[in-house]
């Protein structure tokens, strides 16, 4: 598992020149292009309620599903106090995120941005979301642990730093309005913590499982190296933009 997350994390799709042009500000107007993200992104993490239930529906083992349920109930915004003592730390106050389903939490930072919350998907994330939901429904339940627990919650802590930063250096938006990514670089932590547990019981002394984790850790990580380079083709358009760094 060790060498899976160090080879996840090299993925260019962790490190991918427009989250750090994001990060170091390279954008001629950054305003418009994290504006751009935040319409976008939404119709991705929207999902990810859609995403988790497919994984759990492919599941036999009681403690298995149970863990993931568990997960399930955090994203409607259900966090136990070990949870909360975290974002405590971080300065985050419970009243801002107890109670309240991440995709609302999402919805308050494109509020913040000036977003249209209205605004249709662009095709981009439209594959994107599809396809991923599409690798976890057809795929057998190790290629689906790979996609959504190697291949995305055990790296997402690393990419939305690289967003937070964004929104430190060239916006003026206070912690609460962007709390849903600070928030997920702890939640999601501990969530692909239990995934990787649940890969390693899978795996155990079964290469084919080993196999199939991997698999679907590339293909998850493959198509969202593939939404960020559409992301940037869209940053050197949206309105005449130019990318500069």
């Amino acid at each position: 598992m060790e060498n899976l997350l160090n080879e996840a994390l090299q993925h260019r799709a962790v490190k991918h020149p427009y989250l750090t042009s994001l990060r170091n500000g390279e954008f001629q107007d950054m305003n418009l292009i994290l504006k751009d993200f935040a319409s976008e992104y939404s119709h991705y993490s929207a999902w990810f309620p859609r995403y988790l239930t497919a994984v759990i529906s492919k599941m036999e083992r009681v403690e298995h599903r149970t863990a993931l349920l568990d997960n399930l109930s955090e994203e409607s915004g259900n966090l136990h106090e070990e949870d909360l003592d975290a974002i405590r730390a971080l300065g985050i106050e419970d009243e801002w995120v107890q109670g309240i389903p991440h995709p609302l939490l999402f919805k308050r930072f494109q509020a913040a941005m000036g977003c249209d919350t209205n605004q249709k998907p662009s095709i981009e994330v439209e594959i994107w979301r599809e396809s991923f939901l599409s690798l976890i429904q057809h795929g057998n339940l190790a290629v689906a642990i790979g996609a959504i627990g190697l291949g995305t919650e055990a790296i997402v802590k690393f990419i939305y730093k690289d967003i937070i930063g964004a929104i430190e250096n060239h916006t003026n938006l206070a912690l609460k309005d962007y709390v849903f990514f600070p928030l997920h670089t702890e939640v999601d932590d501990e969530h692909g913590k239990t995934l990787l547990r649940i890969a390693e019981e899978l795996s155990a002394d079964n290469a084919q499982a080993f196999h199939d984790l991997r698999k679907g850790m590339i293909m998850a990580l493959n198509l969202r190296a593939s939404y960020w380079d559409g992301m940037m083709e869209r940053a050197a358009q949206v309105n005449g933009v130019q990318y500069v760094g």
